[in-house]
């Protein structure tokens, strides 16, 4: 029989998922509270959520929130960083604190109703960021359209240069 506080919990990391635009399962098995936290600090400065769950929990949460089906993944202890903002972030942040870390490894992840391999999301962390996407995406149609204005302007802009040369030459000899 399910207690209160983890009907509560299940609720919570329910509509989490549901939210999500991507999710990392890592294995935290002897980590510190201290690093505990600062990796939570960290994760949340991003965006992110972070938070040990029991693998039961995790499982009902989500079959309830109809993501992936994560129960492959979910042997021992676990830990979820939940992403909210990007795809590529949660990636890039949660193998960015790995490389830094002895006691965290990658189980896998959530990308929609799509279960990762630590392979698959180490190539979704090598992608640019949404915001850079937008930036290059916008270079890409910029570029052309102010060639073109510049080659439609090039032909009166050189008409008042002449002009101005010609109103220069016709002053020097008055």
């Amino acid at each position: 029989m399910p207690t209160q506080r983890k009907i509560q919990i299940v609720e919570s990391l329910t509509e989490k998922l549901r939210r999500a635009k991507a999710t990392v399962l890592v294995q935290t098995q002897g980590m510190s509270v201290a690093e505990q936290t600062e990796m939570r600090k960290k994760f949340r400065s991003g965006g992110m959520d972070f938070q040990v769950v029991k693998n039961t929990l995790m499982r009902s949460a989500t079959h309830t929130a109809e993501t992936a089906n994560v129960d492959a993944i979910l042997v021992g202890p676990t830990a979820v960083v939940i992403g909210y903002l990007d795809e590529a972030s949660v990636a890039k942040a949660v193998l960015d604190y790995i490389k830094t870390s002895k006691t965290v490894s990658l189980k896998g992840g959530v990308l929609g109703k799509q279960m990762l391999n630590p392979a698959q999301l180490e190539s979704l962390s090598k992608l640019p960021g949404r915001d850079q996407l937008r930036a290059q995406a916008l270079g890409t149609v910029q570029g052309p359209l102010s060639t073109a204005a510049s080659l439609v302007a090039a032909p009166l802009r050189d008409l008042v240069q002449i002009l101005h040369n010609y109103a220069e030459k016709q002053g020097a000899t008055a």
